[in-house]
């Protein structure tokens, strides 16, 4: 009975052995909130055993940089040995979690080659198989994902991933071709609108669900459009192309508009994917105040509230659009004095094409709109609604026109001044980049002619022919008299 009994008690520790060393080899490390389609490494720090809630930690001195680290005064840990090749790594008294962490991702380039290599699928990533021990995680992002023990079975949370913002506008001059100083054709992307012009927006990124260890709950966008620029409420979003989740809170207020997005439902759990991309987008139209600004800017910021209903900062991005003028000076061609009375209407084309509307500027400083004005009479592009008036020259010879695109315009000339020829062809004016344009007109006084219905020359002719027949009449009667 007792070599029956020493069997059984020998099996039964076999078994234990078995399942201890069966453990050992079957730890596992999840990883929720992974980015899909970047790698994720697992390199191992350390070896480990346990015993009950006791854990001890061994390096086999591989690698002689991080050997020598971990002796180093200034490391977290101390070590003894070896024994058996292999040293006992103990963390010093008094020393914390994050500089015990600060640490490791210090000499991640000593730890040799990955144990295990994954792709991330945007939810959960499990490394099985693993032998006990002190994991380093780090992904493809470049940062560190976790440093944890793989007891049985643990689950760290990558929270890596970066909110982002990008701020873009479309403008339907936006792209304009101009010949360069050299006679070359250059294409170029410039952010100018006319007065009245639509500007359509639209902010893109990605949120997340977490921003640093701070879980988010909420996203706030604050845009914040320039006094030239009139709002329109026609804000919109969508996540990962689909309305969202839940429906966002969208203010207006004057030049503000403010769309706040929650994240996760009354539960708190997430209602989007760890890297969900946002697409918003609104429009808004140039006013008239754009004429008295060098640009318009319209700004967006970015927030996001945690799970204790604090607001933090993310970022901000801006983008501008322009407007430009026309100052046209009307003068004399030989003497250069200033004429007024010229009239004139604003085209889009040498010949032909469209008329381009403008209305009169009113206001402090310009004139009113007639040949009498003693300062410059100031004209600006039409908003839609708006009716298109004749520009006119006044007293100073000079006309501005402003709220205009980047581009080429062309000034016909309806009414010349008086006592001037009119132009018979057009005028144009180009604004290059970020330079306003200034051309001058003249015109050149013509020769007085014989209209149709006047006394014309017959009369001198007439009046010749008597002055010839009495002369000679005179003189005939003088001979007589002689004789």
């Amino acid at each position: 009975m007792k070599k029956i009994l020493s069997l059984v008690l020998a099996l039964a520790l076999v078994m234990l052995c078995a399942g201890a060393a069966l453990a050992a080899d079957d730890g596992t490390i999840t990883i929720e909130n992974t980015t899909s389609g970047k790698s994720y490494e697992l390199y191992k720090v350390f070896d480990a055993t346990f015993s009950g809630n006791n854990v001890s930690y061994f390096y086999d001195g591989s690698n002689a940089t991080f050997l020598a680290n971990l002796q180093a005064n200034n490391s977290p840990f101390s070590l003894t040995g070896p024994t058996n090749g292999l040293y006992n790594v103990i963390r010093k008294d008094n020393i914390t979690d994050t500089a015990v962490i600060s640490f490791i991702k210090d000499n991640a380039a000593n730890f040799g080659s990955a144990v295990k290599t994954e792709n991330g699928n945007g939810g959960e990533l499990a490394f099985t198989g693993l032998k006990y021990g002190y994991y380093f995680i780090k992904s493809e992002v470049g940062a560190v994902v976790t440093i944890d023990s793989a007891l049985k079975d643990v689950t760290v949370i990558d929270k890596n991933q970066t909110t982002t913002l990008d701020k873009q506008e479309k403008i339907a001059n936006g792209t304009w071709n101009y010949v360069d100083e050299d006679g070359h054709k250059v294409e170029t992307t410039v952010p100018t609108a006319n007065v009245g012009d639509t500007v359509s927006y639209q902010v893109t990124g990605k949120i997340t669900r977490y921003i640093g260890e701070k879980k988010a709950t909420k996203f706030t966008w604050v845009d914040t459009l320039s006094a030239g620029l009139t709002r329109v409420e026609d804000v919109a979003i969508t996540i990962d192309g689909e309305t969202p989740a839940v429906a966002p809170t969208i203010t207006y207020d004057g030049q503000k508009v403010k769309l706040e997005l929650p994240t996760v439902d009354t539960d708190g759990e997430f209602l989007y994917g760890s890297e969900a991309t946002y697409v918003i987008t609104y429009t808004a139209t140039i006013n008239e105040n754009a004429i008295t600004r060098d640009e318009e800017n319209n700004t967006v910021e970015l927030d996001y509230t945690d799970e204790n209903n604090t607001d933090h900062d993310v970022d901000e991005d801006e983008t501008k659009v322009k407007d430009y003028q026309i100052t046209l000076t009307k003068q004399d061609k030989s003497s250069k004095d200033k004429l007024a009375g010229a009239e004139f209407k604003l085209y889009d084309a040498a010949t032909e094409g469209n008329e381009i509307p403008v209305v009169l500027v009113t206001g402090e400083g310009m004139g009113d709109g007639t040949e009498n004005a003693t300062v410059n009479n100031v004209y600006r592009h039409a908003k839609e609604g708006e009716t298109g008036v004749t520009m006119v020259v006044g007293k100073t010879g000079i006309i501005e026109i402003k709220g205009l695109a980047n581009g080429s315009y062309y000034f016909e000339e309806t009414k010349a001044p008086g006592g001037y020829n009119k132009l018979t062809a057009r005028t144009e004016a180009t604004t290059i980049n970020n330079a306003d344009a200034a051309i001058t007109v003249d015109n050149a006084s013509g020769t007085e002619l014989p209209s149709t219905g006047g006394i014309g020359t017959t009369i001198f002719y007439v009046l010749g022919g008597l002055l010839v027949v009495g002369a000679a009449i005179v003189l005939i009667a003088r001979r007589k008299a002689h004789d």
